[in-house]
């Protein structure tokens, strides 16, 4: 893995290469609103012979409202996503996935435009599907959320997957505090009858922002098809946390794709909650913190990884104020922030402050 920059750089680059040929990259941007993001990130994407194949921008509503047409209309779709800055001063954070070596690369199709890309490498296919929402946001929130779970299905149907490989979901819930246990009911009625209880529920993460289109859901998803038998995929549980079907909310903790060289680990969204799926020390922000780090790390360790080994990530902030409380925490630890993007938003539940999801590689280190 190779790695540039620390938390408050505006600039971090990972790259992890697959066998001889292909490689990851993410490309991390967190700055003010006047930085030129969209044309770093295409110049360091030329720079690394990679084609985005998606992207996050997290800023506020004054941004976008300048820039979101071009934004979405540059190739790659792009997931535009409101957060919250402190005192009228402008924050961008962007992160795009750019590979190099893959084969094989289609758009895919969908409301109107380009929601995403199948790519190929040699041991398995892949279909990356980016910026899903309901075109008609007079629906329902929870009939919007079936139009994106419908999105995904048809989409994958289209270039020979099923919807029970997808292995990582990304859910982004305007005023998601409203009507989270509604949306968490259309998501598993919709795994049941597609099969999904029968394979790994996928890793995950539901987040409270909105976007310029006021959609209620913006969805996010990857879908793995193996070659062979190539690539296992497997859940992993939490060494501290329970699993989160026990309380109706469907996705894994963690989930492993085990390749011939190496091994990847999709660490869903994790916050302060406690084995028994109650929320720990509310109000108090340095404790969810270092509890959320720890449920972290100890996935990590599960999978013989640590901190190093991490290749893109998220943090996740209810309040601006807060990203220097998690700074300090990264400072004595020795943890490197270069590839996480910095959000300002609502977790799932209004008592929790703090959140991460993380995507680690190693090479193949043999594991029970």
């Amino acid at each position: 893995m190779n790695t540039a920059g620390i938390i408050n750089h505006n600039l971090g680059i990972a790259t992890f290469r697959f066998g001889q040929r292909v490689s990851a990259n993410c490309i991390t941007i967190n700055g003010g609103r006047d930085i030129p993001v969209d044309s770093i990130i295409h110049g360091e994407a030329q720079k690394l012979k990679a084609v985005i194949l998606s992207r996050f921008v997290f800023a506020d509503s004054s941004k976008y409202s300048a820039s979101f047409k071009k934004l979405v209309s540059a190739g790659a779709p792009v997931a535009c996503l409101i957060h919250t800055v402190p005192d009228g001063k402008g924050v961008v954070s962007s992160q795009a996935i750019a590979l190099s070596g893959i084969q094989n690369v289609e758009s895919v199709k969908g409301q109107g435009g380009n929601i995403g890309f199948v790519y190929e490498d040699d041991y398995a296919r892949y279909c990356l599907l980016s910026n899903v929402f309901a075109q008609n946001i007079g629906a329902s929130r929870t009939e919007q959320a079936e139009t994106v779970f419908e999105t995904f299905a048809n989409a994958m149907a289209r270039h020979g997957f099923k919807f029970a490989e997808i292995v990582r979901t990304w859910f982004f819930n305007n005023h998601i505090l409203d009507w989270y246990g509604d949306f968490n009911k259309v998501r598993t009625d919709f795994f049941n009858k597609r099969g999904m209880a029968e394979k790994t529920v996928p890793a995950s993460t539901g987040i409270g922002t909105g976007n310029p289109c006021g959609a209620a859901l913006i969805g996010n998803a990857l879908a793995v098809q193996p070659k062979n038998g190539q690539v296992k995929i497997q859940a992993v549980p939490s060494p501290m946390q329970e699993s989160a079907l026990n309380y109706k909310s469907s996705f894994s903790r963690a989930v492993e794709l085990e390749y011939p060289d190496c091994r990847s680990l999709l660490v869903s969204g994790t916050a302060s909650i406690s084995k028994d799926g109650k929320t720990v020390f509310p109000g108090d922000v340095v404790s969810q913190i270092d509890l959320a780090m720890r449920v972290a790390q100890a996935l990590l360790h599960s999978r013989k990884m640590d901190w190093k080994n991490i290749f893109r990530g998220i943090v996740y902030f209810k309040h601006p104020d807060y990203r220097k409380y998690f700074e300090e925490y990264c400072r004595q630890h020795e943890i490197p922030g270069s590839n996480l993007a910095v959000v300002f938003a609502d977790m799932c539940r209004d008592d929790l402050l703090f959140e991460i999801e993380l995507d680690a590689f190693i090479s193949k280190v043999s594991v029970p």
